[in-house]
Formats: C-alpha cells, sequence, structure tokens
C-alpha cells in the first residue's frame, strides 16, 4: 500500500478524530479554541502536499494523485480552513456553538479530497456520500430553526435522488464497459450513454446546475450563513476537478457535448432572470451561483487544453469571492432582526463602510469587471470557446453574463445610493472574519493584476 498518496487525507482523519475526543472533554466554552484547532488542520495538509510523490496510485489503484489533483486538494484545504476561521464568531453570536460543527466541516472535505482522486466509480460513489451526508448534517446545525430543518431535508431528499441516479449510472456503465474504472470509450452504446446521461445527471445535481437547482436557494437560504459560505465554494472545487478529468475522456461523444451544452445554457438564463425576482440578497447569492454553474459548465462542453486551464482558473477564483460575500452576509447577520432583504441593505456604505466596501469588491468580481480576476476567467473561457468553433456558445456566454450585471448592480445601488430606513446596531469584525475577507478581497484583485500566478501553475498541473 502506497500511504505516501493520501498523506493529506491521512492528516485529515487525524484531525478529526483530535478534535472528535477534544470535543467530548472540553466544555462549550473552548467552541472558539476548537474552531481555531480545526482551521489549522487543513492547513497542514495543504503543507503536506509538497511531500506527496506524484503520480501515483493506492487502494487497489482506484485513487490516483498526479499534480492536477494536487493543485485541486491545496484549493479545497484553503477553503475549508478560511470557512472555519470565519465562522466561530458567528456562532458564539447565534448561540450555536456546537463542536460536532468542526470536526463535521473537515469530514465533508476529506470526502471531497478523495473524490478529486477518484479514477473509479465505486471510490467516487463513497467519497460523494462521505461529503454530502455531513453537509446534510450541517445545514440543519440550526436546531431550533425551522428553515435551517426544512433546508437539510429538502436537501437530503433531492440528493437522495442523485445517489440513486449515480448508483444506476454506475451500474450501467460497468454494463457497457466491463469495469469500474473510468477509462476512454469509443463504442456508441445505448447503455453506456445512459450511464453518462444519470452520472454526468448526479454531478451536474451537486454542483446546482439547472435543472437539478430546486435544493439550492432553499439550502442556501435555511443554512447558517458560514455553512452556505462552505457548501457554495468547497464542493464546486471537487467536482469540477473531477469532470475536467471525465471531459477529457468522453468530451468527444456527441451526446455529451450537447447534455452539457444544455445544461449550461439552461442554467445561465434561468438563473439570470429568477435572480431579479428575489428580494432576499442571500437567494440572489444562491442563484447567482447557479448562474456560475452554467458559464462553469461551458468550459466541459469539450476538451481542450485552453479551455480547461480558463475553467479552472474562474472556479479557483469564484470561490473565493464566493466565501467573501457569504462571510459579510455572515457578520450583517450578527444584528439582532436583521435579514436579508433588500431594504436591511439601504444605506448600508454609509454606516457600515468596511463590509459594503468588501461586499462591492465581490459583487463587482462576479460581474468580471477588470482588474478583477474573475474578468480573466470570464474572457478566458470565451476566447477558448471562439477558438473552439462555439462561437454561438461564447455568444451566449457574454449575453448572460451581461443580463446578470443588473441583479448584482442593484445591491451596490442599495447600499451607496439609497437612505437606510432604520437605524442598525453596530456589529464588530472579528479576527477571524477579517482575516478571511482581506484574504479573499487581496486574492480576488493580486490574481487579476498578475492572473499567471495561478494560470500557468494549472495550465501545466493538465
Amino acid at each position: 500500500m502506497n500511504w505516501n498518496a493520501v498523506l493529506p487525507e491521512i492528516l485529515l482523519s487525524v484531525g478529526i478524530i483530535l478534535i472528535f475526543s477534544f470535543e467530548l472533554f472540553l466544555s462549550r466554552r473552548y467552541y472558539k479554541f476548537l474552531t481555531f484547532l480545526a482551521g489549522l488542520v487543513p492547513l497542514l495538509a495543504v503543507f503536506s502536499l509538497l511531500f506527496v510523490s506524484v503520480p501515483s496510485k493506492t487502494f487497489f489503484d482506484v485513487f490516483y494523485v498526479d499534480t492536477y489533483t494536487l493543485i485541486g486538494k491545496a484549493l479545497l484545504y484553503v477553503i475549508t480552513s478560511l470557512s472555519l476561521f470565519a465562522s466561530y464568531d458567528y456562532f458564539l453570536k447565534k448561540r450555536a456553538d456546537y463542536g460536532e460543527m468542526t470536526y463535521l466541516i473537515l469530514t465533508s472535505s476529506l470526502g471531497l479530497s478523495m473524490l478529486i482522486s477518484s479514477v473509479n466509480l465505486t471510490l467516487l460513489f463513497l467519497s460523494l456520500e462521505l461529503a454530502s451526508v455531513t453537509m446534510y448534517i450541517l445545514i440543519g446545525t440550526f436546531r431550533r430553526e425551522y428553515l435551517s430543518k426544512e433546508a437539510s431535508y429538502k436537501y437530503l431528499v433531492i440528493g437522495s435522488v442523485g445517489t440513486a441516479m449515480l448508483a444506476f449510472g454506475s451500474a450501467f456503465y460497468y454494463g457497457a464497459v466491463g469495469s469500474l474504472f473510468l477509462k476512454p470509450y469509443q463504442g456508441d452504446n445505448t447503455l453506456f450513454l445512459l450511464s453518462m446521461f444519470l452520472i454526468l445527471s448526479a454531478l451536474a445535481l451537486k454542483v446546482s446546475s439547472v435543472p437539478f437547482h430546486f435544493w439550492t436557494p432553499d439550502a442556501y437560504e435555511g443554512a447558517p450563513t458560514p455553512i452556505t459560505a462552505y457548501i457554495s465554494t468547497a464542493p464546486k472545487i471537487a467536482v469540477y476537478f473531477l469532470l475536467v478529468k471525465i471531459s477529457t475522456l468522453y468530451s468527444h461523444i456527441k451526446e455529451w457535448m450537447l447534455l452539457v451544452a444544455l445544461l449550461s445554457v439552461l442554467s445561465m438564463f434561468y438563473a439570470s432572470f429568477v435572480a431579479y425576482a428575489q428580494r432576499s440578497v442571500k437567494r440572489l447569492l444562491a442563484y447567482s451561483s447557479i448562474a456560475h454553474a452554467g458559464y462553469f459548465l461551458l468550459g466541459l462542453v469539450t476538451s481542450d487544453k485552453i479551455l480547461s486551464s480558463a475553467l479552472l482558473f474562474y472556479l479557483s477564483v469564484y470561490i473565493f469571492a464566493a466565501l467573501g460575500s457569504f462571510i459579510v452576509l455572515a457578520v450583517l447577520e450578527k444584528r439582532e432582526n436583521f435579514t436579508h432583504h433588500f431594504m436591511d441593505y439601504k444605506g448600508l456604505g454609509r454606516y457600515d463602510t468596511l463590509l459594503a466596501f468588501f461586499f462591492s469588491i465581490f459583487l463587482f468580481a462576479m460581474i468580471g469587471i477588470p482588474p478583477m480576476a474573475l474578468f480573466v476567467g470570464k474572457l478566458g473561457i470565451f476566447m477558448g470557446l471562439a477558438k473552439l468553433g462555439l462561437l454561438p456558445l461564447a455568444i451566449l456566454f457574454l449575453v448572460a453574463s451581461i443580463v446578470s450585471t443588473g441583479y448584482y448592480l442593484k445591491v451596490i445601488v442599495y447600499m451607496f445610493m439609497e437612505k437606510a430606513d432604520k437605524k442598525w446596531q453596530s456589529v464588530q469584525l472579528s479576527a477571524g472574519e477579517a482575516f478571511v475577507l482581506s484574504v479573499c478581497a487581496t486574492l480576488v484583485l493580486l490574481l487579476g493584476i498578475f492572473p499567471n500566478m495561478l494560470y500557468d501553475l494549472i495550465a501545466k498541473g493538465l
């Protein structure tokens, strides 16, 4: 057994057991300490990536590690760590400082980390379920709030449909290929096409693509906001890194291209128009996440190194903008009686300038305004599609991006150009929240000015 290949996963597992043990014996007043300790575990896992030999396989060759997977894991661990550092003050203020929260987030990241390295449908299924089940629990963490429990239940029910599709897809894949290993296939077998349809649908559900998006607005709204920040970013890293790998094997199949293009166009336009009807900023960001699922899926229509690099760069910077946005919402939510209704955002730029400034950076980034890094990602996908002769998709992408601009600007207008209807109590940024917001804003700006710092690394890993 090659234990070196699973060194970061071993560290995560040891960290989970340690945090679990501490949580058993320490009282709730040590919650902040436990969260800080849990946040250090993924950072140690990032450091351990330097000692992993690549390429390598283990667990009967179902677990594969190369430079590409290490990049995905590094992003996943950083997001996990930032999510934990930013969460403790919110849960303390809400009096929901449950110790299990910390090791459940680590457990979910362990499943996602294994998902990135999966080259066999059995491991893919197990790792995805490990991550999903823990996320169902995390969403329902607010035990005394109906919305939280309802969101958890809805995601559980719809997620179970995804589980069934993945299981059936895997069975059909075995029937067509004679193996559960993901490998190139050239045949025109109906059973194989059905398996691809089911597996792709199950993964599309996890990234909130239309028509599998129904759980997303409710789960994002009902979950504690730091958990929303985590589930809107970490799973996307793992699933898209896996999908890029799968697309290199099967994107030559005409049906794959048609299905991915259809999912992408539906997600982009449906979410962009429905977002305008939202009265809650938190739900608006949920629809923004669905629209971005459409943008990202464009990078999977066909396998091309330039297109895949653009997709992964775009994804890598988007997760920091999304995480920062939800952390701003979590800070605001610490005010008594604060909802995420648009009216509550009136005048935010005057009475809480710093938070409004951070939120504006993240919203401008999602629009794709230079010098924000997401502009480079969007431009890369547009140019990649145009170069491959998929100009109609590139134009639809451009139109959908322009349509989405309006609902992001609406939030900024409410914050800076409207007068507040009521006076809110002051709210303090915790050290963890200030640190995470600063890191996210810096990366969104820095990688926009110097995109090659990350772009070249991703291109070399592919």
